[in-house]
């Protein structure tokens, strides 16, 4: 049984080094002092600060072996308890690869940012044959086909992306617009909701299923913002 930290000396130590956004000396100082499981379990301490707080440490030194505790995370009632779960994940997401796959993936990040969707594509394609456990590389991957208005291919690696990561909410999402450009809306509304069991607080996503519910038409919230951080709130 992992012995459990006291809060009080947690926040007490961690919180002068997140002000000075020195990660390395975060990193270093978590690894010297806590298990990352004993960590996960200040996600449910009654204290809200004490969970904002867990959230974010974990999204810096976390892996994906703790992921699945953030993402309990993204259904606490507190919506900074939420959105620091959210970063968090997508901060885990973005590095959990090999270095010579991160060095592809950065090359793809580079090419969307300069809306070379095509170039994108094919460099997180490289990334994902590299390191085929990178789930970021089909999510980012799935992006870019979706911004060339490729709703096949798109769904394809938003697939292989939750094959990966089955908590990812992002290429649940990704693969319910993609099913909706396709008139597919039983399969989009199946995937939007997928994506808000993972995260209820996609409101742009919810709000998106409310209209599919009552039949009324609805264009898929955008994709662009899920090529950095966001979940189509």
């Amino acid at each position: 049984m992992t012995q459990a930290i006291d809060p009080g000396p947690f926040l007490s130590t961690v919180r002068p080094i997140l002000e000075a956004n020195d990660v390395e000396l975060l990193i270093r100082t978590v690894n010297e002092r806590w298990r990352l499981c004993s960590l996960c379990r200040l996600l449910k301490h009654p204290n809200v600060d004490v969970r904002k707080v867990t959230a974010i440490v974990i999204g810096y030194v976390g892996d994906l072996e703790v992921s699945s505790c953030l993402a309990q995370a993204l259904r606490d009632d507190d919506p900074v308890v939420n959105r620091m779960a959210e970063h968090g994940l997508w901060s885990i997401w973005f590095r959990s690869c090999t270095p010579r796959a991160s060095e592809a993936f950065g090359r793809g990040m580079a090419c969307m940012a300069a809306e070379d969707y095509a170039g994108a594509a094919e460099q997180l394609h490289e990334a994902s044959r590299i390191d085929p456990s990178f789930a970021e590389a089909y999510n980012q991957c799935a992006i870019a086909h979706y911004l060339l208005e490729q709703w096949q291919p798109s769904i394809d690696d938003c697939r292989k992306a939750i094959d990966r990561v089955p908590h990812h909410f992002g290429a649940w999402a990704g693969m319910g617009h993609s099913y909706a450009h396709l008139d597919d809306l039983k399969r989009a509304l199946s995937c939007y909701r997928h994506a808000l069991a993972i995260n209820p607080h996609l409101h742009a996503i919810r709000r998106a299923v409310d209209q599919m519910v009552a039949h009324t038409p609805v264009f898929p919230p955008t994709f662009r913002s899920l090529s950095n951080v966001p979940g189509s709130r």
